[in-house]
C-alpha cells in the first residue's frame, strides 16, 4: 500500500499555470518551457499556489539583471520558521513532525503542535541570551531533535545558522566557522574531542555566548556559558513569527574546499524555502500523507533540504546512529512506515555487493519511491532497485550546496529510465553547452543556468567587491550560472551527469591544473604544444592516471630520451605529481572551428569513448591518432632491458628487471634510465621497495633509493645491503636528546616515515624499530612483534620516558609497546598514533559489523572484491607479481584485527584522517574506551593504504601538515 494521492499534486499546480498562460501545457516539456520563458507568471504562481504565509507585494517578481545580479520579490517579507511549523489545514496538530531515532536509546516524537511551542519557546530563550536579526549561529550538534528546534528558533529570530557535525575535528570546524564570525556557538557534546571546545572558542573571537545541548559538565570558557534545558522560556510562548525581507539570510553553507579554504555561501531564506516545496511537492509529491527520511548529516545540504519539508505538513524521520550493515536503514525504513527514502549511491552498492534483498527482509508496504544523490547512479543499480526492493520510482537527483536544491531530479508523471535523472527542475533553465556556450541536445556539455532562480546564494562571506562569487559561477559565461559539471539532455528532457567540467585534472585523488603542465613545458625546446588529460588507469580499477599529448617542433623526434626529459623538467619545475604516467607525441591537437582546444574531445579518445563533440572539431581525423599513440602494448610480452657499459652485478640486475617493469607498467628502460624519468611515481616507488624485500629478501631504504633511483642503482643498494649486516634500530635522522622511535609498517618496513621524518621540526634523533613479521613462516603477534620491538628500543635506549609514533599497523605495535613498558613500571612521554584503525577484535558487536560490511576498502580490496570490480568496470586484472604484496598485507591486516588492545592509562595522541570512510560512525570509540586520555586532532588526506590511490596523510602533498602537527605536539 501506498499512501501518495491518487492524482500527483503537479496536476492541480498544470491547471493553475494553465489559466495564468492562457493556454494548455499538457506535456512535462511544455510546462517547463512556461516555468523558465515566463518567470514573473510561474514564480508568483508558485507562491500564491504553495499557500505559504507570506506579507507585501508579489507584483515584483523578478528584478532587471541576469543570474548573477537579479533578485526575485524584493517587497514580500516571510519566516522560514513560521512557514515550517505553521498549523495546516487538514492536519491534526498531534500529527508527528518529526522522529529521531537513536543508536541505542529510544526514539523522540515530536507532533507539529509540540514542535512549534519548542521551536518558540527556545526562540525566546535565544533572544534573552541576546540573539539578534543579522547575527550568526554557529551550531555543531548530530543529527537530533535538539538540532532541529535551535535551528528553527534562530531562524525565526532572523538569524543565519552555519551547521556541522561533532567529529569533524576542531581544524576542520575553524576552517569554516572562522569565516561565520558568529555571535552565538552552539554545541552538542556527543562524540566531540574533548579540545574542541577550547580551540573554537579561541578561535571564533566574535562568540559572545556558548550555549551547550548536551549534559556533560558545562566548559570552563572565556565567554558566558549555559545549557539550553537549563534555561526556562515561557510556558505559554508567544508566537515569535516576525516576517523578514525575503532574501533575509537563513543558512550558512560551505563548498569542498578543494583549491583553498571553504567558501561560506548565505542562502536566503525566501530562495531556500520557494525552491524546497516546489522540490518536495511538485518533483517529489512529498504530502502530509508522507514519511521521508533521507539519510544524512547535519553537514550536508540535503538536511536542510529535508527539514524543508515540514513546510507541506510531512513527517520527517532524523537518524544520528551508525549504519552498522544493508540492513540498517531499510529497518528503520520500516519501523517507521518510511514513504520517501533518500540514499546515495554508495549505500545501494553496499548492500548489493552484501547480496542483501530488503523486500525479503523487512516490510516495505509503505514505501513508495526511493531518491538518490551525492554520487552518480549507476545503470546496474537502478536493476538492482527493482530486483532487491520492488518495482517503485528510483529518483536520480542532482545538484549542490551551492544552489542548496536539484537541477535535475525526479517527475511524478514520468516513467523512470535507468542511469538517468527524469527532468530538469521547473524554472531553472538548465542545459548542457558546448565550448562556444550553444545547447546541445544528446550529447555531453557543461551544465549552466541560463535565467535567475531564487535558491541562488545571496553571496559569499568575506567577498564585499563579490570578486570570488563572480569567478566561483559566472566567469565562463557571463551571466550565465556555470556548475562545473559535465550533463548530457536527451530530447526528452531526462539528463546523466558525466563528471566534473572545469578541466582540472584527478589523478589519485590530487587535483592539478593543466596550465601548471604547460607553464613548465615552455622548458623543453622539441614541444611545439601540449595537452594533459586525465585517463583510467587500465591498471587499477577506478583510478585515474595523467596522459601528455605533444605536438614536436618541425625537425624534432620523439623517443624514450625525449620523453624521460619532458617528465624531468616536469617533476623539477612543477612537482612530482605533474609527471605524466604516459607521454606519446600526436600529429595535432583536438581543435574547435574558431580554433579553441577541446580537451573533453582528447580525453574520450584517450579511454577509447565515442566523441561527442566530433562534429564540432576542425580536425576530427586527429582522434584516430590520439587513440592509436595510447593504445597500450601488451603487459604479458617481455621487452628486454636495454643494457650498456658498467651495468653492475648482472645476475642481481636480472632478478630486479621483472619487478622493476612490472612496477612501471611495462615501460622499457635502461639500467642508468631514472625512474621518475620513466614515469614512476612515489607510490610506484613504495611498491618496488616493497617487492624487493618480498622478493629478495632485502630492505632498501627509501632515501637511499633516491640518491640514485636507476635500475643500476637498486642493483648496487641491494648488493650493498647483502654485504653489510643491517642495524637493528637504524638511525633516521641524527640528533640530541631523547630519541623517537618509529615503528614498521604492515610490511614490517620504514620507507612509508620517510617524508614525515624530513619535515619533522624537532632537534632530537629519530630511529626506526623494524621486526620482522613472520617467523619460520608463521606470522608473529602483535604482542611478539611488541616484545621484539622493546628489546631493541632498549638498546638504544635504555630507560624511559619513551618516545613512539607508529602509522596503521605500526601504531598497533606502537601502542602494544607502550602497554608493555606501562606494565613494567617505564615511562612512556609520547604516544602519537597516525589513523590507527581500532582492531576488529576492539570493537563492540555494532561496530565490528559497520567494519565488516563498510569492508573498508580503503585498507584492503580481497581478491574476490577486486575481481568484482574489475570485472564491473571492465578493466584488466590485476598483475599476478603483485600478489605477493597484496598477501603479506593481508596477512598483517588480519593478525591486527586478531589482537584486543589493552588498557593504557597513560597520553595518547591520535593524528586522524580527515578523509575517512563516511559511513562507519565516530570510530574513535574503540580507543576511547580503552585510552581515556586520547587527545585526537585532525589531520588533511586519506588513510591510504598500499592500493588505495588517494594521497595519504603520509603522501608529499600532507605529509607537511601531519609533521607540524605532530612537531607541535611531540613530547
Amino acid at each position: 500500500m501506498t499512501l501518495a494521492p491518487t492524482v500527483p499534486q503537479l496536476a492541480g499546480f498544470r491547471a493553475r499555470c494553465e489559466e495564468v498562460a492562457g493556454a494548455d501545457l499538457p506535456t512535462p516539456g511544455a510546462l517547463h518551457a512556461f516555468s523558465v520563458e515566463q518567470p514573473d507568471q510561474f514564480w508568483r504562481t508558485l507562491l500564491e499556489w504553495s499557500e505559504l504565509p507570506w506579507s507585501g507585494s508579489a507584483d515584483v517578481v523578478l528584478t532587471e539583471g541576469d543570474v548573477e545580479t537579479a533578485r526575485f520579490f524584493p517587497d514580500v517579507r516571510l519566516n522560514y520558521a513560521e512557514a515550517l511549523l505553521r498549523p495546516l489545514p487538514g492536519v491534526d496538530d498531534d500529527a508527528p513532525a518529526i522522529t529521531a531515532v537513536h543508536a541505542g536509546r529510544p526514539a523522540e516524537r515530536l507532533s507539529r503542535g509540540r514542535l512549534r511551542a519548542e521551536v518558540q519557546r527556545t526562540a525566546t530563550v535565544l533572544a534573552g541570551l541576546g540573539l539578534r536579526e543579522g547575527d550568526r549561529v554557529v551550531l555543531v550538534a548530530p543529527n537530533t531533535a535538539r538540532t532541529v528546534v535551535l535551528t528553527l528558533a534562530a531562524a525565526a529570530l532572523g538569524a543565519a545558522v552555519a551547521t556541522a557535525v561533532p567529529d569533524m575535528g576542531a581544524a576542520a570546524l575553524l576552517g569554516r566557522f572562522e569565516q561565520v564570525e558568529p555571535a552565538l556557538l552552539v554545541l552538542d557534546r556527543a562524540g566531540m574531542a574533548d579540545d574542541t571546545v577550547s580551540v573554537l572558542v579561541a578561535g571564533l573571537p566574535t562568540v559572545r555566548r556558548l550555549l551547550v545541548l548536551d549534559d556533560r559538565p558545562l566548559p570552563v570558557a572565556e565567554v558566558p556559558v549555559d545549557r539550553l534545558s537549563d534555561l526556562d522560556g515561557p510556558t505559554e510562548p508567544e508566537p515569535v513569527w516576525k516576517r523578514r525581507p525575503f532574501d533575509t539570510p537563513l543558512f550558512v553553507m560551505f563548498s569542498s574546499g578543494t583549491t583553498g579554504p571553504p567558501k561560506a555561501m548565505v542562502h536566503g531564506a525566501g530562495g531556500t524555502l520557494l525552491e524546497h516545496v516546489k522540490e518536495h511537492r511538485l518533483h517529489g509529491d512529498l504530502s502530509p500523507a508522507d514519511t521521508l527520511y533521507f539519510h544524512t548529516t547535519t553537514a550536508w545540504m540535503m538536511w536542510n533540504w529535508q527539514l524543508s519539508a515540514l513546510a507541506v505538513g510531512a513527517h520527517v524521520i532524523l537518524y544520528d546512529g551508525p549504519v552498522s550493515g544493508p540492513e540498517t536503514l531499510w529497518q528503520l525504513v520500516a519501523d517507521h512506515g518510511v514513504t520517501v527514502f533518500g540514499t546515495s549511491p554508495a549505500y545501494l552498492q553496499l548492500c548489493q555487493d552484501g547480496a542483501y534483498r530488503p523486500a525479503g527482509a523487512v516490510d516495505l508496504s509503505r514505501l513508495r519511491a526511493v531518491l538518490s544523490t551525492g554520487a552518480v547512479l549507476h545503470d546496474w543499480q537502478f536493476d538492482w532497485l527493482a530486483e532487491a526492493v520492488g518495482p517503485l520510482p528510483v529518483q536520480s537527483v542532482s545538484g549542490g550546496t551551492d544552489i542548496i536544491g536539484c537541477f535535475v531530479l525526479g517527475s511524478p508523471e514520468l516513467p523512470v529510465r535507468r542511469g538517468r535523472c527524469q527532468v530538469r527542475s521547473l524554472g531553472l533553465d538548465v542545459a548542457a553547452v558546448d565550448e562556444e556556450g550553444r545547447e546541445v541536445i544528446g550529447a555531453v556539455g557543461e551544465l549552466v543556468c541560463r535565467r535567475p532562480f531564487p535558491s541562488r546564494p545571496v553571496g559569499f562571506l568575506r567577498d564585499p567587491d563579490g570578486a570570488r562569487f563572480h569567478a566561483s559561477y559566472f566567469a565562463a559565461h557571463p551571466g550565465t550560472w556555470t556548475h562545473g559539471d559535465l550533463v548530457d539532455f536527451d530530447p526528452d528532457g531526462s539528463a546523466r551527469l558525466h563528471g566534473r567540467s572545469d578541466g582540472v585534472l584527478n589523478v589519485d585523488g590530487l587535483r592539478i591544473g593543466p596550465s601548471e603542465v604547460y607553464a613548465a613545458l615552455r622548458g623543453v625546446p622539441e614541444v611545439a604544444d601540449a595537452m594533459a588529460v586525465e585517463q583510467r588507469d587500465p591498471d587499477r580499477p577506478g583510478s585515474s592516471r595523467m596522459v601528455l599529448l605533444v605536438v614536436l617542433r618541425a625537425g624534432a623526434r620523439f623517443d624514450d630520451d625525449l620523453a624521460r626529459g619532458i617528465r624531468r623538467t616536469l617533476r623539477q619545475e612543477a612537482s612530482a605529481a605533474h609527471v605524466p604516467s604516459v607521454v606519446v607525441a600526436v600529429p595535432e591537437l583536438p581543435l574547435t572551428h574558431n580554433g579553441k582546444r577541446s580537451e573533453r574531445a582528447a580525453r574520450d579518445a584517450v579511454n577509447g569513448d565515442p566523441v561527442l563533440n566530433a562534429a564540432a572539431l576542425r580536425n576530427p581525423q586527429c582522434l584516430e591518432a590520439i587513440r592509436a599513440a595510447v593504445r597500450a602494448p601488451d603487459p604479458d610480452v617481455a621487452a628486454p632491458v636495454r643494457t650498456g657499459p658498467g651495468t653492475p652485478d648482472p645476475a642481481v640486475l636480472e632478478d630486479l628487471r621483472p619487478l622493476w617493469r612490472d612496477v612501471l607498467h611495462g615501460t622499457e628502460t635502461g639500467p642508468e634510465d631514472d625512474f621518475f624519468d620513466s614515469g614512476g611515481t612515489s607510490r610506484q616507488v613504495m611498491s618496488l621497495l616493497r617487492r624487493v624485500r618480498l622478493d629478495l629478501g632485502v630492505d632498501v631504504p627509501l632515501p637511499e633509493f633516491l640518491t640514485e633511483p636507476t635500475l643500476a642503482g637498486l642493483t648496487r643498494a641491494v648488493c650493498r645491503a647483502r654485504s653489510a649486516a643491517a642495524p637493528e634500530v637504524p638511525l633516521l635522522r641524527a640528533g640530541r636528546g631523547r630519541p623517537v622511535f618509529v615503528l614498521g609498517d604492515a610490511w614490517g618496513q620504514l620507507n612509508s616515515y620517510a617524508g614525515l621524518v624530513q619535515h619533522l621540526e624537532t632537534e632530537r634523533p629519530i630511529h626506526g624499530i623494524q621486526v620482522p613479521l613472520t617467523h619460520e613462516g608463521r606470522r608473529r603477534t602483535v604482542v611478539e612483534v611488541a616484545e621484539d620491538a622493546v628489546a631493541r628500543l632498549r638498546l638504544v635506549q635504555p630507560a624511559g620516558p619513551y618516545s613512539l609514533l607508529g602509522y596503521s599497523f605500526g601504531g598497533l605495535v606502537a601502542y602494544a609497546m607502550a602497554t608493555a613498558l606501562q606494565a613494567a613500571g617505564e615511562p612512556v612521554g609520547y604516544l602519537g598514533l597516525i589513523d590507527v584503525l581500532p582492531p576488529l577484535a576492539a570493537l563492540t558487536p555494532a561496530e565490528a559489523r559497520a567494519r565488516r560490511w563498510v569492508g573498508r576498502v580503503e585498507t584492503v580490496l580481497s581478491g574476490e572484491g577486486r575481481a568484482a570490480l574489475t570485472r564491473r568496470l571492465g578493466l584488466p586484472a590485476r598483475r599476478e607479481s603483485a600478489a605477493t604484496e597484496d598477501e603479506f598485507f593481508q596477512g598483517s591486516y588480519e593478525t591486527a584485527n586478531c589482537w584486543r588492545p589493552v588498557p593504557y592509562a597513560g597520553a595518547v595522541t591520535y593524528y586522524l584522517a580527515e578523509d575517512r570512510p563516511p559511513l562507519v560512525g565516530n570510530s574513535l570509540a574503540a580507543w576511547r574506551r580503552v585510552a581515556p586520555h586520547l587527545l585526537v586532532t585532525e589531520v588533511p588526506g586519506h588513510h591510504g593504504d598500499h592500493n588505495d590511490g588517494r594521497p595519504s596523510v603520509l603522501s608529499a602533498r600532507f605529509v607537511g601538515s601531519l609533521a607540524a602537527r605532530v612537531s607541535a605536539t611531540l613530547r
